[in-house]
């Protein structure tokens, strides 16, 4: 220990005894507060930044195990559900599911409704159920056709008779249309047609809601049937 060095203390700041004295203290005090204050911040905003980059890793991770599995539930004509399962790779949905849906197919392009918000409806969800190249076919024929134009002329009611496999990719459906004007039935025809179909997921969500089980018309051959 050093003879000539006393112990070191820390004493009390000293009292001021000027005007300039008594300025200077505070603008220490106020200074050494501003720093302290931005540390702190400093402090905090380097814990949030941190907690942020786990809560993003963390669902990076979560997204890329693919925890979320879309399933698909098979119902009858009545809504009732007649199977439940996971949507796994290479599904096919059975020959019924596919038969209802080319059944509804063909009562939204071939019957005629009074009102042309649901016959717009009706259209908008055939082009749901097409390919590229069945959407071109589908223009084809209702530039032919012309449903809009005769709307409130007419009305058209289609109730479909059989629906059955023609190949491994076409079905044959048979159906009645009867042909109201001014709510008397004026004729009733016998229609026929091949739908070649392709089995494709869908692309995006919006495209599940509206065809989830992926079933696309991919040409059309419909005809009258004469003397039946």
């Amino acid at each position: 220990m050093n003879p000539f060095k006393g112990p070191t203390r820390l004493g009390a700041t000293p009292v001021p005894e000027t005007p300039y004295q008594k300025a200077g203290q505070a603008w220490d005090a106020r200074i050494g507060g501003a720093r302290v204050q931005a540390a702190n911040w400093r402090l905090i905003a380097l814990g949030l930044l941190a907690a942020n980059l786990i809560q993003s890793g963390g669902l990076i991770w979560q997204a890329s195990r693919g925890a979320l599995v879309p399933w698909v539930v098979e119902v009858d004509r009545l809504g009732q559900i007649q199977a439940v399962g996971p949507a796994v790779r290479g599904y096919r949905p059975p020959d019924p599911v596919i038969a209802w849906t080319l059944a509804r197919f063909v009562e939204n392009t071939r019957s005629l409704p009074a009102d042309p918000v649901v016959l717009g409806q009706n259209w908008r969800s055939a082009y749901d159920f097409t390919d590229a190249e069945g959407a071109a076919a589908l223009s084809d024929y209702a530039r032919g056709a012309n449903p809009f134009e005769q709307v409130g002329k007419a009305q058209v009611s289609v109730e479909i008779s059989n629906v059955v496999r023609a190949s491994p990719d076409s079905f044959r459906l048979a159906w009645i249309e009867r042909r109201y004007v001014e709510g008397q039935l004026v004729s009733t025809q016998r229609w026929s047609a091949i739908l070649t179909l392709v089995i494709a997921p869908p692309a995006s969500p919006d495209a599940f809601v509206k065809n989830p089980f992926g079933i696309f018309v991919r040409a059309i051959a419909w005809s009258r049937e004469y003397g039946a």
